[in-house]
């Protein structure tokens, strides 16, 4: 994560799924209220890429350009009618930005984040596009979180993606929400975050 002096930052993600031979790799400008700015990911799989997309919000769009294995040359504009929240490009570090988007208020209560996602798909690997999103989200306070990084006091939520997928739980920490760890019985994963190192 790199900070800029306006008070947003740059998120990157360089992402591995052994499980499925999968690459992703992932950077995304933040404004100061955590809303996104720009975005760029880029999905390899078995050594294909399967995409690559930049994503340009502005105040009244979502713009899209890349190159898709499935949809090949790609240039869309998508109309906002409110500042988008949300941009979901499947890395940890981004899904944790849900914890920012839904908040502590009405706790155990399932509220829903708007946005869009580059894939309807749990790993991400397909569409590659923009397609709308409705995240329950519900906050169940805070725990102290052990992990491989440290000891740290941790928000957890709860993530449905789709009404019919369980929930994954998920812990943040800081106002930046920084990722601990994520649980999902969908595909018995546990991610922890490993190391945590201060830049400068």
């Amino acid at each position: 994560m790199i900070g800029h002096g306006d008070g947003g930052r740059t998120l990157r993600a360089l992402c591995r799924m052994g499980d499925i031979d999968l690459w992703r790799d992932v950077s995304m400008s933040l404004d100061a209220a955590s809303r996104p700015r720009d975005a760029f990911v880029r999905v390899t799989q078995a050594g294909i890429v399967r995409g690559s997309m930049l994503y340009t919000i502005q105040s009244d769009a979502l713009v899209l350009d890349g190159v898709t294995a499935e949809h090949g040359r790609v240039s869309r504009r998508i109309a906002l009618t409110e500042p988008l929240s949300y941009l979901g490009l499947h890395p940890l570090v981004v899904d944790a930005l849900v914890a920012l988007c839904r908040g502590t208020y009405a706790p155990g209560e399932f509220c829903t984040v708007h946005g869009y996602t580059n894939s309807s798909s749990p790993n991400g690997e397909t569409g590659l596009l923009a397609v709308p999103t409705a995240i329950a989200a519900a906050y169940f306070g805070t725990e102290q979180v052990t992990t491989p990084a440290g000891v740290f006091v941790g928000r957890h939520y709860q993530l449905r993606w789709q009404p019919q997928w369980p929930a994954a739980h998920l812990w943040v920490s800081g106002e930046e929400a920084l990722f601990l760890r994520l649980t999902w019985a969908l595909n018995r994963s546990c991610y922890e975050l490993v190391e945590l190192h201060a830049l400068g």
